[in-house]
């Protein structure tokens, strides 16, 4: 185990103990997620993980899309191979996904519920918060969210149509989430 822990509170007992049991079955199968040291109500104590959430990494610059695509992918395919046919990553908010450049290691972290549907979905919705990140280099960033969908599609035999559909669901729900919450 690494050295440190994070304290994570969350509202509800019961969401402490799901988060708990999905860590502890992805982490049995070698999915890179924090390993649960414990849990009590609603308090999880998860080891310290390496790495910078994805957006402070978009937004900083000067990170290589094609790694970082690879690297998310090879976390799904991680995921994906540990959960039943079906089961989706879900919140794929970009800030639940640490990035460990020495390591080349992709982390998903915040499990508080369970997903299911088409796995286009994940990519879709997750490109879009690729795409939305405020940075100065744009380009970069529309490499990293192709790169993403295009792997995404060839390792989980996607139709790039349908990531894309889900990409602009996506966008279509950020931009009425911010249209409430400014309102």
């Amino acid at each position: 185990m690494r050295e440190g822990v994070v304290h994570k509170r969350v509202a509800r007992a019961q969401a402490a103990r799901l988060e708990a049991e999905i860590l502890l079955k992805l982490h049995s199968e070698n999915v890179p997620v924090p390993w649960v040291v414990g849990y009590r109500e609603n308090l999880l104590i998860l080891e310290y993980l390496p790495g910078e959430p994805l957006p402070d990494i978009i937004e900083r610059g000067g990170y290589e899309p094609g790694a970082l695509a690879l690297a998310l992918c090879d976390w799904f395919a991680a995921f994906y191979a540990a959960v039943p046919d079906g089961e989706l990553r879900g919140d794929v908010n970009g800030r639940n996904f640490l990035y460990d450049e020495g390591s080349g290691t992709m982390y998903g972290v915040d499990f508080e519920e369970r997903c299911y549907g088409p796995r286009a979905r994940d990519a879709g919705r997750l490109a879009a918060f690729l795409v939305t990140y405020q940075t100065t280099d744009r380009a970069r960033q529309a490499s990293l969210a192709g790169r993403f969908m295009q792997r995404f599609a060839e390792n989980f035999s996607c139709e790039a149509n349908e990531i894309a559909a889900e990409y602009e669901l996506e966008l279509v729900a950020m931009q009425k989430r911010r249209d409430e919450k400014n309102f």
